[in-house]
């Protein structure tokens, strides 16, 4: 029965998928913030060991081994087809600039792998890139490239105003900065609750000067459990399902982003931002997970190097049933992962607030020169319905 239940559940989301491939362009642009949840290759430009640019990473993405730290795509490269644009590419070069082609349908990335909110987190690792630098480098192609490719500041104001901003970062400052007391001496300085706020103030000054940059559409991450997450429960040395006592550590830090980001809504002027509850969808993917098409949420599915950084072993063979396995590797989710959290974030109802991703953009006024008319979006909408209706009871006819 569980089995057949999650067969229901890939069949309706490859559904959606499917449908919101096809769709027109939503947004002019999707520029997106973070760590390795999110990087598409930037850490493949600085001398570090956390990188993800050997087999069997790639193993189902396009082009193979891309510096993504997944198997295929990554939140962001499905967030970016499900608004009609093309998939990112890294923004730094080898001299750590900025290389920059404009086009009209393109998502942007600055993510970097071992990248925190903490400019100190995932040093130890070597260069990294946190998130005060990546704003550096997008304040670079708003102020030097976009005032070369838009006639006036009036026309760059308005294709940041209408594109989309992703920010994803946070779990490093605690899995390679808080919970690493022999490499860093954060847990020493501050307790669980002034770690908590030194981060929420910090990110709550980059999300208020992204805006300051032209950012009025903005989705803010959660970090996920990380208690449950495999890299962690190894470094424990915990054979539990998760260690709730990091979940603890966790969750004073999202409540204190829940109010930030709620804050920042009400004071930022002309800004939109929905704050993706990743945590507790991730929580529910683990715990209940039949009901989201998952038959594997503990072990990961490469094999896994004994340097404590949780990435695959290079050269070797993954698992075969990755559409069904949460862990890519230890510290990153698969393909099948991300396009559940994206998907609940782009059109879902119970996962982000004050609206998904979809409905944001409806509500933001004025709709971009490149979306579709009313009449067409209406249309389209009722036949994704009806599609999915008829999945569901062809699905349903096999129970």
């Amino acid at each position: 029965m569980e089995k057949t239940l999650a067969s229901l559940f890939l069949s309706l989301l490859f559904l959606q998928l499917l449908c919101v491939k096809s769709q027109s362009q939503l947004v002019p642009a999707l520029h997106v913030f973070g760590d390795s949840a999110a990087d598409v290759g930037n850490s493949l430009y600085l001398n570090t060991s956390f990188r993800a640019d050997f087999a069997p990473y790639g193993i189902d993405f396009l082009i193979g081994s891309s510096g993504r730290f997944s198997n295929g795509d990554s939140i962001a490269d499905v967030l970016a087809t499900a608004l009609g644009l093309k998939y990112s590419f890294p923004l730094i070069n080898g001299t750590n600039t900025t290389s920059f082609l404009y086009s009209e349908n393109q998502s942007f990335n600055y993510a970097y792998g071992s990248a925190g909110i903490l400019p100190e987190t995932g040093g130890e690792m070597g260069e990294t890139l946190s998130l005060r630098q990546q704003i550096g480098l997008f304040k670079q192609i708003v102020e030097i490239h976009l005032s070369q490719q838009f006639n006036s500041a009036e026309e760059i104001s308005q294709f940041l105003g209408d594109s989309l901003f992703i920010v994803y970062i946070g779990s490093n400052d605690y899995i390679n900065n808080y919970l690493q007391s022999k490499r860093y001496n954060s847990s020493r300085q501050y307790n669980t609750e002034q770690f908590a706020q030194l981060l929420v103030k910090e990110y709550g000054d980059l999300l208020s000067e992204l805006q300051s940059l032209g950012a009025k559409r903005m989705v803010v991450f959660e970090i996920p459990p990380l208690s449950c997450y495999p890299v962690v429960l190894e470094n424990m040395k915990s054979n539990l399902k998760c260690a709730e006592n990091v979940n603890d550590m966790v969750s004073i830090f999202k409540n204190k982003l829940g109010e930030k980001v709620k804050e920042l809504s009400s004071t930022l002027k002309d800004s939109n931002i929905i704050l993706a509850r990743t945590y507790g969808l991730v929580y529910d993917m683990i715990n209940n997970s039949s009901a989201y098409g998952l038959e594997e949420t503990a072990e990961p599915c490469c094999e896994i190097g004994k340097d404590g950084s949780g990435l695959c072993v290079p050269g070797m063979t993954a698992c075969e049933k990755r559409k069904t396995t949460l862990f890519w590797d230890q510290a990153h989710i698969s393909q099948a992962g991300s396009e559940i959290i994206a998907m609940k974030v782009f059109n879902g109802s119970s996962f982000t607030t004050p609206a998904n991703i979809v409905d944001a953009i409806k509500l933001g006024g004025k709709p971009t020169t490149s979306q579709p008319p009313a009449t067409s979006a209406a249309h389209s909408g009722t036949s994704f319905n009806l599609l999915l209706v008829l999945c569901f009871s062809v699905v349903l006819s096999l129970l």
